[in-house]
């Protein structure tokens, strides 16, 4: 599927007044899964999911001239992004500094592929983390895949109490 259509279907969820987290497409069981995740301030529900799906779905049924989408040969998957959502662009990381992340690199540093900490500070080249053993600078090229982290109230003072130590 090209980028014309995930912009387009971005520019749909846009239009509905909700954010597009990720629009994005993998093969799955030999057919296309289109996964588009959505958020907007106060959560979502099904009802806004259901929403933009038909919108998306009457906007994709007339598309013929992209393969794999003729004849409703696709699945459309519209949900939210979860409450330990994934980081896709830099942008995400600048809005999210000050929140915990877990980020997994294409390649080890320090000897790991893995890093847990507080986004200190982003651009759009490289994100700075404060993990228990220190800070870390890691450029977006390196970066495989981010999340942010949710942790229980009990686990965040527990960690308080051994960062005090």
């Amino acid at each position: 599927m090209n980028e014309e259509v995930l912009h387009r279907i971005e520019s749909i969820v846009e239009s509905l007044g909700y954010e597009c987290v990720h629009a994005g497409v993998r093969t799955d069981f030999g057919r296309l899964k289109l996964q588009v995740l959505i958020d907007t301030l106060g959560g979502i529900n099904a009802g806004d999911c259901e929403l933009v799906s038909g919108h998306i779905s009457s906007w994709l049924d007339g598309m013929t001239d992209v393969p794999g989408l003729d004849k409703g040969r696709y699945y459309l998957e519209v949900s939210s992004p979860g409450i330990e959502r994934q980081l896709y662009k830099p942008q995400d990381y600048i809005r999210f500094q000050g929140k915990e992340v877990r980020v997994r690199l294409s390649k080890p540093a320090d000897g790991r592929k893995t890093f847990t900490g507080i986004i200190q500070r982003a651009s759009d080249e490289a994100v700075t983390i404060m993990c228990e053993d220190g800070q870390k600078d890691i450029p977006f090229s390196s970066i495989k895949g981010g999340n942010l982290v949710y942790r229980f109230k009990d686990e965040v003072s527990k960690r308080k109490r051994r960062e005090k130590k």
